[in-house]
This record gives C-alpha cells, structure tokens and sequence, in this order.
C-alpha cells in the first residue's frame, strides 16, 4: 500500500478543484469569490525516516497507515524532526477562488514555515499557497459542464453535479477570470521531546519563502 502524499510543492489545478470551489461560491454584483475546506485532519503519528536528501518525512499514524510529506525546495529543513519522534499533527487543505479584475497581476505562490514550542514541546509550521489563474474557456449549463485554461496553458473539463456548482455555473460567461489558490497547511508537535527552559516562551515568528 502506498502512503498518501501530502506535497508542498507547487500543485497544477485539476478539473476537480473547480468542482470542489464553485459549491461554496456567492457571487455578488462586485466580486465573486469562495473559499471551501477540503480536508482537515488530525493524527499521532511516529516519525519513520527523514530523507533530507529528497525532502520527505514518513509518518506512520497509531493506526498503522503511512503518510509521506514532500516538504519541497522552498524549506531548507523541516525543525527539529528526527527517526522515531512522536507527532501530534494536524493537516488543512482549502481552495479558494475568486473573480480577477481586469488588468490584475498574476498570482504568486508563496510558502510560509514557522517553527517554536508549545508548552516545552517542539512545534512546526508549514503552510503552502499555490495560486493559479483560470480564464473559462466554455459553458454547457445543459451538461452542468464547464472548460477552462489555466495559466500553464493546460485546459481543464468539470462536470459540476450539485446544485449549489450548477447555480454558480449560470452566473459565469465565457471569458471570465478566475484567481484560484489551494492552500496546503501541516502543523506538528513533538510530544516526546521537551524543553523546559522554552515553557511559556514566544514561539519563533513565521517566515516566508
């Protein structure tokens, strides 16, 4: 069985991702924009392997699944981690999207680490933007079906199923400018290690790549 992978790399948009914002969206007369939860997950978890080589850490959760983080280039290291650590984590992933005006700048990605303690214990932080422009290319509201092109070029089919998508589907026309961006959050703290001079101290401010 493979381990899923939680990846702070830049991701490139599928079709699903349109799928996945368009349910939350309410447009309004001035900017439409959305924001949904996609997954929110909490787990213990053992430290397996640290390949600082490929930028990967293993995990395996106290129900014996594995869990493989990709911490990408944008890291220099992830704080503090090492073989055989015992981890409270905590893993958020959202999409958000909202109506580009005309003329607007490209988005940008950006990744944030931070790193500290909580109550003693050693804490880490990682949050991930990656953002992507998306200009609707098609509409079948007969279908439920929408095309796009990312900013890659690439072109992207979502057949929207629910009735919230379809409602947001007829309020869209071909030429539209969509900002999306998916966000990517991991937080972490090693209950295993202490340090008892750092109780109640400030944790370190966050930085960003």
């Amino acid at each position: 069985m493979h381990a899923p992978r939680f990846s702070f790399r830049a991701l490139a948009l599928v079709a699903t991702g349109l799928c996945a914002f368009a349910g939350a969206v309410q447009p309004s007369a001035a900017q439409a924009q959305a924001s949904v939860l996609l997954k929110h997950q909490h787990a213990s978890a053992v430290v397996e392997t640290v390949d600082r080589e490929a930028r990967e850490v293993l995990l395996r959760e106290g129900n014996g699944h594995l869990i493989t983080i990709e911490y990408g280039t944008g890291v220099s290291d992830l704080p503090h981690l090492h073989s055989g650590d015992r981890l409270e984590i905590s893993f958020v992933e959202t999409l958000g999207a909202q109506m580009a005006p005309p003329g607007s700048p490209m988005p940008e990605s950006t990744l944030t680490t931070a790193r500290g303690f909580a109550l003693g214990h050693p804490r880490g932080v990682i949050a991930a933007f990656n953002r992507e422009r998306a200009t609707i290319q098609s509409i079948n509201l007969k279908t439920h079906s929408v095309a796009f092109v990312t900013d890659d070029g690439a072109l992207h089919v979502a057949a929207l199923r629910t009735k919230a998508m379809q409602d947001f589907l007829a309020t869209l026309k071909v030429g539209d400018v969509v900002d999306m961006t998916r966000m990517e959050a991991i937080s972490y703290v090693i209950t295993n290690v202490t340090q008892p001079s750092a109780v109640g101290a400030p944790q370190a401010p966050a930085s960003t790549h």
